[in-house]
C-alpha cells in the first residue's frame, strides 16, 4: 500500500534531495509555458556545467600541461605552439585580430573534416564494401540477407549525396539530359531515406525524453515525498 508523503530529514542528503527536487519542479514548470522560475532553473543548470566543465578542463587538461611546459619547455616545445593557438582562439571570441585569430579555427575545422572523413571511409565505407564478399559474415546474416542490405546503403547513400548535389552543369545533350534526369529521380528517392533516418532520430529523441520524465517522476514520488509501496 501507499505510505502517506514525507520530506527527507533535515540533514545534508536530505537537503541536497530537496534541492534538486525543488530544481525539477521548476524545470517541468516550463511545459505549461515559459516563466521566471523555469528560467532560473535553467540558469542555474547551465551555470554549474559550464563551471563543472571549466573547472575539470583546467585541473585535467590545461594545468598538468602547463607544469609539464614549466618543468622543461625545451623538451615540451609543442605544448607551447597548442597554447598559441588556444589563447588565438579566444581572442577572437574578444573580437580583436579576426584575421590571425582564424589560424586555430582553420586548424580545428580542418583537423574535424580529416578526421570525420577518414572515420566515415575506414569505419562505415569500407565495411559496407567488403560485406558482400564470401566469408565476411557469414555467422551473422545468409548471403542474401547481406547483399541486400549492402543494396540498400548503397542506393540510400547515393540518393542522399545526389539530393545535395547542386553544383551540377547543366547540359542540353542526350547523355546530359538523362543523367539530369538519373539524377533528379535518385535524389527523391535520397530524400525518403532522409526523411526515414530524421524520423528515426526524433522517434529515439522522444523515447529517451519519456525514459528522462519517468525517471525523474519517480525521483520525486519515492526519492524526495518517500511514497513507497508496502
Amino acid at each position: 500500500m501507499l505510505t502517506w508523503p514525507t520530506l527527507p530529514p533535515a540533514n545534508v542528503e536530505g537537503i541536497g534531495i530537496t534541492v534538486a527536487a525543488v530544481l525539477t519542479l521548476a524545470v517541468l514548470s516550463a511545459a505549461f509555458g515559459s516563466n521566471r522560475v523555469s528560467r532560473l532553473a535553467f540558469a542555474v543548470l547551465v551555470g554549474a556545467a559550464v563551471g563543472y566543465a571549466s573547472t575539470v578542463a583546467w585541473w585535467l587538461v590545461l594545468w598538468p600541461r602547463v607544469m609539464r611546459v614549466v618543468r622543461d619547455p625545451l623538451r615540451e616545445w609543442p605544448l607551447i605552439l597548442w597554447f598559441a593557438l588556444g589563447l588565438l582562439l579566444l581572442v577572437r571570441g574578444l573580437g580583436a585580430a579576426p584575421g590571425i585569430s582564424s589560424v586555430p579555427l582553420a586548424f580545428l575545422v580542418g583537423v574535424g573534416v580529416a578526421l570525420a572523413a577518414a572515420g566515415a571511409a575506414l569505419g562505415t565505407g569500407l565495411p559496407l564494401a567488403v560485406t558482400p564478399w564470401p566469408g565476411y559474415g557469414a555467422d551473422v546474416q545468409q548471403p542474401w540477407a547481406r547483399a541486400l542490405n549492402t543494396l540498400l546503403v548503397a542506393v540510400g547513400t547515393a540518393g542522399v549525396l545526389l539530393r545535395f548535389a547542386y553544383t551540377a552543369r547543366r547540359s542540353e545533350s542526350r547523355p546530359g539530359r538523362l543523367w539530369g534526369a538519373l539524377a533528379r529521380g535518385w535524389g527523391r528517392i535520397g530524400y525518403i531515406f532522409i526523411l526515414v533516418a530524421f524520423g528515426a532520430l526524433f522517434a529515439a529523441a522522444i523515447i529517451s525524453l519519456v525514459g528522462v520524465l519517468a525517471s525523474r517522476l519517480e525521483f520525486l514520488l519515492i526519492d524526495w515525498l518517500l511514497v513507497v509501496r508496502g
